[in-house]
This record gives C-alpha cells, structure tokens and sequence, in this order.
C-alpha cells in the first residue's frame, strides 16, 4: 500500500480544512470589511500518528514516504478503513444501482461556478433525498471531490441542481459523466511538510519467544495533506 494511505488508514486523529481564504479589517467604528482571495478551496487534512508503530513492520512505509518527500501526490481515499469509512458515509436515499445511474447534464452549461446539473434520475418519489448537506460528489475518474451544500430532493423533472462547496475546478469537460459519492470519493493529495522520523530502539518478542531487534517509529510532526490542484 502507498505511503500517504498507509498514514491515513493508520492515523488516530484527523483534522480537515477547507476554509476559504478571506482577509478581514475593521474600519475605524468597527466595520468589518471581508475580502476573499479567488482560489480552488483546497482539501486540507492534519493527521496525528499514534506512538506504537514498529519499525520492523512498516519500513516498506517509510521507503515510501522518503521516496515520495514533498513534491510527490498520491491518490487516498477513505473507503479503504472501517474504521474512518463513516466520516464521508452518503447520507442520501438512493441505493447503490441508483446512484450508478446519476450522470452530469449533457451540454455547456452542465457544470458552471458552483452550479452542477445531474440527470439520470431513477423513478422514485419526489421528495425522495439525492444528497444531504456534506455528502461527497467525484465526477467521473478526476479526484477532486466537492460537497453538497444544501438537501436536494428528487423533484419531477428530469434533472436536478446541485449548489457545491466551491466552483468548477475542472479544466476539461464534464458533461455526461458519471459520479462517486461518499466515502468512494478519492482525494489528489500531497504532503508539503513530509515529516522526518526517529526509531526508538527495543526489542521484539515473536510468537515463538524468539527475541529480535526493533525500534518504534516516532514522527517530527503531524502529516499535513494538501489537495494537489494543479492538475485538476
């Protein structure tokens, strides 16, 4: 397994950021004045490693990490943990078949600003849940998921609007695609602080008593994922 999944699927605290980046001044009688900086609001993820990793186990990781160091992006995703499978879990109404069958709009106006079309809608109720605010949106195999920002219902007519947490980021087309949603999602990452590590030695007991050298593996720092948009 590559190196920055392996730290997410091991990691034992996640902090998440996707903020836009405003600045704020106050005018003499306490006005505020709020400008914001046009940008792809990037994913930002902070992961804390816990203390008990060994090193006999995982110098295939660090191998990974010192070949990836800070330039490198990796594809992640938090479907491949149960145990962190549940934070992006959709929350809409739709079974799996169904989703299978949403697509983007056909047309130039499929995906504009923060205005994304879907169609393909299954024949179910009108007030039946699409997406609930959070739920994780991927079109096609580009890793730049974006989020629904309100609930959108199924209505009767043959498409639905989405309003998502930032613009088209997208450089090409993405008409008449298809979409992941939730925990499925894949996220374009990289590690721009690439923490260093120290191995603090100590034996290893195997199953058979046999007594073997070890160490475990202490981080500089937490992992800081940054989305890598450059590309998207």
């Amino acid at each position: 397994m590559a190196g920055l999944q392996t730290i997410l699927n091991k990691c034992n605290a996640i902090s998440i950021d996707r903020r836009k980046v405003a600045g704020i001044q106050f005018t003499r009688n306490e006005i505020p004045r709020v400008s914001l900086t046009p940008t792809k609001n990037p994913w930002r993820f902070t992961l804390k490693m816990p203390a008990s990793l060994q090193y006999y186990q995982n110098r295939d990781l660090l191998e990974a990490l010192d070949t990836m160091d800070v330039v490198s992006p990796e594809i992640v995703t938090f479907s491949d943990n149960a145990c962190l499978s549940w934070i992006f879990r959709y929350q809409g109404q739709l079974s799996q078949n169904q989703l299978n069958g949403l697509t983007v709009k056909n047309g130039v106006d499929a995906f504009v600003g923060n205005q994304l079309k879907i169609t393909g809608l299954p024949v179910v109720p009108a007030s039946r849940v699409i997406f609930e605010p959070n739920d994780l949106i991927q079109i096609g195999n580009y890793p730049y998921p974006f989020t629904s920002t309100t609930q959108v219902l199924r209505g009767t007519g043959s498409e639905v609007i989405v309003t998502t947490n930032r613009p088209n980021i997208l450089t090409a087309s993405v008409a008449g695609l298809g979409i992941t949603v939730g925990n499925s999602c894949e996220w374009n990452m990289f590690c721009p602080n690439m923490p260093t590590y120290s191995l603090i030695p100590g034996a290893y007991v195997r199953p058979n008593g046999t007594v073997v050298n070890n160490a475990l593996i202490e981080f500089s720092s937490d992992f800081q994922l940054y989305e890598f948009v450059g590309t998207a």
